[in-house]
């Protein structure tokens, strides 16, 4: 039996779910991060709670960071950019995403990029064509 989940964009390419499954994220070919939320954990209706364009470039794929460090993503695009978003709240306003860290193009492309946990805290590892970039990050569980 089929069921609609949630209704993405026209030029989505790529979707990730959360690690609890209650949220989704999805990167678009104009640059599009979106972010879908379950409205009730008994439903598996999902409906778009933030959108917006965050790159000039197509979103190739989006990886959520581990639920222990917040809710954060990380987008690799068609450039072979990489960049982290954060949710933060802003004094009343909504839920907004905010630019973590923009790790600048170079001559090599981002091709994937995983979290891991670590002692000292969330390691971020990027891998391109001839190269691998570790970065360590300083977010607070």
């Amino acid at each position: 039996m089929e069921k609609t989940v949630a209704t993405l964009d026209k030029g989505t390419t790529y979707s990730s779910w959360n690690y609890s499954g209650q949220r989704m994220a999805t990167g678009s070919t104009d640059g599009t991060l979106a972010i879908f939320d379950s409205v009730d954990t008994a439903s598996s209706s999902f409906t778009c709670s933030s959108r917006s364009r965050v790159h000039e470039a197509s979103i190739v794929k989006v990886v959520w960071v581990p639920p222990e460090y917040g809710d954060a993503v990380a987008c690799i695009y068609a450039d072979g950019t990489l960049s982290l978003w954060e949710e933060v709240v802003e004094d009343s306003r909504p839920l907004q995403w905010k630019l973590c860290k923009d790790f600048n193009k170079s001559s090599n492309q981002v091709l994937d990029v995983q979290f891991g946990v670590s002692l000292t805290g969330l390691k971020l590892v990027g891998i391109g064509n001839g190269y691998h970039l570790t970065f360590s990050l300083h977010l607070t569980a």
